[in-house]
């Protein structure tokens, strides 16, 4: 039986990701994780086939640790990296430009009713892998520029 944990890092299935990704250069990391996304949006009767949730919620990780707000993702990749339970798989250089699809692909795995959330044990764990996709979320929405304006309006 596999390890399946409520982080983005936190399964076997993620950690293969990881590996597989490594092994391109960092400068082709992330159109490898464009074509993962855009092969979701495409073609989401695959789900289970030829990609799984677990390894949709690492992409969106990785490309939320290269952006501003990120930190946590990449500092949980550094853990990994250190430790020696995975290899490098960050980006080369920031990826804003992925954000929204990463988004999109996050949201139809991991939204709400999203396969990434059935069968949790616990409802801990439950309420931890929503806050895991919250925090995901909130940093790709803030890259992909979906939110118009962040200060607010003079006066306030």
């Amino acid at each position: 039986m596999g390890t399946f944990g409520t982080g983005p890092f936190s399964s076997d299935g993620a950690i293969d990701f990881l590996e597989e990704l490594a092994e391109r250069p960092p400068e082709r990391r992330a159109a490898a994780l464009e074509r993962m996304f855009l092969f979701v949006k495409d073609k989401p009767e695959l789900l289970g086939r030829e990609f799984f949730p677990d390894e949709v919620v690492a992409a969106a990780a990785i490309v939320a640790a290269s952006l501003p707000g990120g930190q946590q993702f990449d500092e949980r990749l550094e853990t990994l990296i250190e430790n020696d339970l995975a290899p490098d798989a960050r980006l080369g250089a920031p990826a804003p430009e992925l954000a929204s699809i990463a988004l999109d692909a996050l949201l139809f795995v991991a939204g709400p009713q999203g396969p990434w959330h059935q069968g949790w044990t616990s409802d801990t764990n439950a309420a931890e892998a929503r806050d895991t996709v919250a925090a995901l979320s909130q940093v790709l929405t803030l890259a992909g520029g979906e939110l118009d304006d962040l200060e607010p309006p003079d006066g306030i």
